[in-house]
């Protein structure tokens, strides 16, 4: 076998064991293990990508950044911290967004926007219940609400307009957003 399909099994095992790890470690409330293993995720899908891509998005590149920033602020429970992480899942969203938009069929506007409305209805409705509007992350909460609509949004009228397996990966990705 070759090295390259090598790296590609070893990393691609590497994420799914961690991710194993982190779904049991939050399950079993073992905090110890979930922030030593959290921050381990972003960095081997990073190597994954590396290994796996032929040509490389800077923009998915700076999202995961993004993302594993976001990771590590939301491991405490600090205020403060939780919103910089917010604030930080709401730049990998952006960036995510960009990705999609460089790299994937052009965007119709109504479409998009008849895609974007339920999934305003349903996160607003999930932030009514969930955030109260006196917490610090109330308006970056509504922002990043907005932000995955659209890209929700993005991924069911793509997937609507043009039915193929990119497409449907990104609506299948953005609905496990």
């Amino acid at each position: 076998m070759a090295t390259r399909e090598i790296k590609i099994k070893v990393f691609t095992t590497l994420f799914f064991g961690i991710t194993l790890i982190l779904i049991f470690a939050e399950y079993l409330k073992i905090q110890q293990l979930v922030f030593y293993a959290k921050p381990l995720l972003i960095p081997c899908l990073v190597a994954l990508y590396f290994s796996k891509s032929v040509k490389i998005c800077p923009y998915y590149l700076v999202a995961l950044f993004f993302a594993l920033v976001s990771n590590i602020f939301l491991l405490f429970s600090d205020p403060k911290l939780l919103l910089y992480g917010i604030i930080a899942f709401l730049f990998y969203r952006i960036t995510s967004i960009f990705a999609v938009v460089k790299n994937g069929d052009r965007v119709a506007l109504l479409p998009l926007f008849l895609a974007t409305v339920p999934f305003l209805f349903m996160f607003s409705y999930l932030i009514d219940i969930m955030v109260s509007p006196d917490h610090p992350s109330f308006y970056a909460t509504i922002v990043n609400d907005i932000i995955i609509s659209i890209f929700c949004g993005m991924g069911l009228s793509n997937y609507v307009m043009n039915d193929n397996k990119q497409n449907s990966w990104l609506l299948i990705s953005t609905l496990l957003f």
